[in-house]
């Protein structure tokens, strides 16, 4: 996790909180911290520990991966998505050309593109 920007994990998890009107003391009770703990998580003073993390996730209803995602860099995002576009790209070179005909005209369909 050497990589993540917990600055911006620590914005993300204020923007969930605040988003469903959950109060730093609220989500300190729950964990059985203090305010300041909270704080200092939501703006990068003190690392995000799993417990935490996982407790955000819960409260909030979103995946950890989402929670995460604010924190990768934008070059890292960058290769995700490459590693998706070769996966995928993969993939479709497996099927038959009339089959790779049919999978666009589905792709095309669902993004209403047809």
């Amino acid at each position: 996790m050497e990589n993540y920007d917990f600055e911006k994990i620590g914005q993300e998890l204020k923007r969930l909180r605040t988003e469903r009107a959950y109060t730093q003391e609220q989500v300190a009770d729950d964990l059985g911290c203090t305010i300041s703990f909270v704080s200092n998580v939501e703006n990068n003073r003190t690392k995000l520990n799993l417990r935490v993390l996982v407790y955000y996730s819960r409260l909030c209803n979103v995946t950890i991966d989402s929670i995460l995602k604010a924190g990768q860099t934008d070059t890292e995002l960058q290769n995700i998505s490459e590693n998706r576009d070769c996966e995928l790209l993969n993939i479709v070179h497996q099927f038959t050309p009339d089959q790779q005909d049919m999978i666009l005209k589905t792709l095309k369909y669902i993004k209403g593109l047809s």
